[in-house]
């Protein structure tokens, strides 16, 4: 009982402290199937000694186990679906911390406006669970233009459905014509193939960018396949392929566009292996999101190119005062060319841009030439620092401090070279149409004939 208490013997007495005590004896016992413990306090005090004994009275109660559990307010949503995201199971003892779990599952699934997950004594031992949601739109059709700070002038048409037929399924179509890049993706996903703990995803992509000395042409595809190794941990593996033209390239491109033009494919493979303890996926206010990648190229498969690639990213949350957030974030990559073979462009990290170092255009924390043309470094790491707080509740806004750290590095280029930094303001809105970034970053060591501050945008994923 006493493991974990933040009680010293001989401090001053704090009721805050005291209050946080007495609720963490309760939530305790609620781990362990009394979920109707009481637990309450009082004071002998010693006033010659000014001192007091804290004296804590606990009724566990019966231990509670869950008679049925129910669910309702699902008009859409098969049972299957919410039911396999609640982590107890009828005649089991309740567990209040399985609970909160089931709470933070059913959010994550962006299916619901409200879930509520209520325990109703209907035996001196025995509860019924009753699970009640309240269903929101989970499809999206959007089509317009834009200015995107990456781009440039886009039109972009995208349709989505997160929940499809009910299944839990998710489809995603998405077309883009821009200035800089065309787009077209088809995404399909499985959370739970056959209710298992194995999940399926399908992506077929076509791309062509123009990085103004040389256009690439991409098309290619993945099949995932995930495994839920614990409630937190999971793992994937997707094979690959993607065939790669690099055209249209002028005399002042980079010395590997002009190696590279011509046709290539990549045949291989991605794994990945990650563990996310975040409250939310969309707005977290604490946990953490750990993954580390490793994707192999070879012609012993197939393709032509031959590589391997290795990434590490790492963030947590810390919650602080009045809703607000600390987040850091460490990002780690290395890609190297596998015999005497270059390393394919589009394998190449380009350090700088709201995703990875604000403050930055695209590319430009990592190496460049003297004129300016974008060379791409095959190792990066970068620090994000982001102290968030709310601006509106109500409307999912938030704001955001940041300061950024990091650098892209070029092949022999060594670590101790100077890194790049960058702080800013920026603001999160989980807008109907996709959480979308507005941020303005301080460029705090620029070079020569670099801006000083960049603003950029973006519609998509935060973190």
């Amino acid at each position: 009982m006493k493991a974990g208490s933040k009680l010293v013997f001989g401090e001053i007495v704090s009721v805050t402290k005291i209050f946080e005590e007495n609720k963490r004896i309760k939530d305790l016992y609620g781990t362990k199937g009394y979920a109707f413990a009481e637990s309450d306090y009082g004071m002998v005090k010693d006033e010659q000694a000014k001192t007091a004994a804290l004296v804590f009275n606990i009724k566990e109660g019966e231990l509670i186990r869950v008679r049925k559990i129910n669910i309702s307010g699902n008009d859409k949503t098969r049972d299957n679906v919410i039911r396999r995201e609640v982590r107890i199971n009828e005649q089991e003892v309740i567990d209040t911390v399985s609970m909160q779990r089931s709470f933070q599952r059913l959010n994550n699934l962006q299916f619901f406006e409200t879930v509520e997950i209520l325990p109703q004594q209907v035996e001196t031992d025995k509860v019924d669970l009753n699970v009640k949601v309240k269903e929101k739109n989970t499809g999206q059709f959007s089509i317009g233009g834009g200015y995107s700070t990456l781009d440039k002038l886009t039109t972009v048409a995208d349709i989505t459905e997160g929940n499809l037929g009910g299944r839990g399924h998710m489809l995603k179509v998405r077309g883009q014509l821009g200035q800089r890049r065309n787009l077209g993706l088809i995404t399909f996903r499985e959370p739970y193939f056959q209710d298992s703990l194995t999940s399926v995803q399908l992506d077929v992509f076509n791309t062509r960018t123009n990085f103004q000395t040389y256009i690439e042409d991409k098309q290619g595809g993945t099949v995932t396949v995930g495994r839920w190794f614990s409630e937190f941990t999971s793992g994937s593996f997707s094979p690959m392929y993607e065939s790669l033209s690099i055209h249209d390239v002028q005399v002042d491109a980079p010395e590997t566009a002009l190696r590279q033009q011509g046709d290539q494919s990549t045949t291989g493979f991605r794994s990945s292996l990650a563990r996310d303890t975040r409250d939310n996926y969309q707005d977290p206010r604490s946990g953490t999101r750990s993954m580390i990648n490793f994707d192999l190229g070879s012609e012993l498969l197939g393709g032509t190119n031959n590589y391997y690639k290795l990434g590490v990213d790492g963030i947590k949350y810390t919650p602080l005062f009045w809703d607000t957030r600390h987040a850091i974030r460490g990002r780690f990559g290395i890609t190297e060319a596998l015999g005497d073979n270059l390393i394919p462009l589009t394998e190449l990290f380009y350090v700088g841009g709201i995703n990875t170092m604000r403050g930055f255009v695209f590319g430009r924390a990592g190496p460049v030439t003297p004129s300016g043309t974008l060379l791409g470094g095959n190792r990066q790491f970068i620090i994000n620092n982001d102290f968030i707080f709310p601006i509106s509740a109500e409307a999912k806004l938030n704001g955001v401090i940041f300061f950024d750290y990091g650098k892209g590095f070029a092949e022999g280029e060594k670590f101790t070279t100077k890194w790049r930094q960058a702080a800013g303001v920026e603001a999160r809105w989980l807008s109907p149409f996709g959480p979308l970034r507005l941020a303005y970053g301080f460029n705090l060591d620029p070079n020569p004939q670099e801006r000083k501050g960049v603003f950029e945008f973006s519609v998509g994923s935060l973190f």
